[in-house]
């Protein structure tokens, strides 16, 4: 089943004897809202798919910022796709919390697509990967102020799952096991996007179906996030 993927992908502590103004300048840098997005396999460095829904965002939200996950995003083999996905877990969990450190307050945002929404998937949710090496069961940045999640063609997605939009009755290539359909008190924060005729977050034969979650469901993606951070 992997080797389908591989056509496509994969507390600020301030003292109390800070500075007035020091302590303002920290505060005052930190936006509203940031966004953290991760391309899917073998997409340049950057946002990739993501893109779409990052932009999305970014302009409704005034002052909004976000970066990209750096991670390898590669696919061509087997072993290719194991080594990026356990790269980008670990990427995903340095950049969340080297963010969180600096603004603790500002709500972040997820949003990845294939291969990116894996390694977001197995960062929030916990559980491991074991098809991709991910031993590690700990969910990895459950404790930050996460307050929204958008994933797209997500290689573990799982029949069962509440936060699942879209016609897959089956599951991904990566599906997790039965038992870890839910991602805690993240459920209600998260939208799934997976169609019955993708080919790698269900078991369709339409690839092209695969890069067309931002057009098909930016727009509701985006109302999403809206109800969860409100934009005034």
């Amino acid at each position: 089943m992997l080797s389908k993927a591989l056509l496509l992908n994969t507390a600020l502590a301030v003292s109390s004897f800070a500075a007035p103004m020091e302590l303002v300048e920290r505060q005052s840098s930190c936006p509203k809202v940031h966004i953290f997005g991760a391309r899917e396999t073998t997409a340049p460095a950057g946002y990739g798919s993501a893109g779409t829904f990052v932009n999305l965002i970014l302009n409704a939200y005034p002052g909004s910022t976000a970066e990209a996950i750096n991670y390898p995003a590669a696919g061509n083999t087997n072993a290719a796709y194991a080594s990026s996905v356990q790269a980008g877990v670990q990427a995903v969990y340095n950049q969340v919390s080297a963010f969180a450190a600096k603004c603790p307050n500002t709500a972040l945002v997820l949003v990845g697509y294939s291969q990116g929404a894996e390694i977001e998937d197995d960062a929030l949710c916990g559980g491991g990967d074991p098809n991709q090496g991910v031993t590690n069961t700990a969910a990895t940045i459950a404790n930050f102020n996460i307050k929204a999640v958008i994933w797209a063609g997500d290689p573990r997605f799982t029949p069962g799952e509440s936060f699942h939009v879209g016609s897959a009755t089956a599951g991904g290539f990566d599906q997790r096991p039965s038992s870890q359909t839910s991602c805690g008190k993240f459920n209600s924060l998260i939208q799934s996007y997976c169609d019955a005729s993708d080919p790698y977050c269900s078991n369709g034969n339409n690839a092209a179906t695969h890069q067309g979650y931002g057009s098909e469901y930016g727009q509701a993606a985006l109302n999403f996030v809206k109800s969860k951070i409100p934009v005034s």
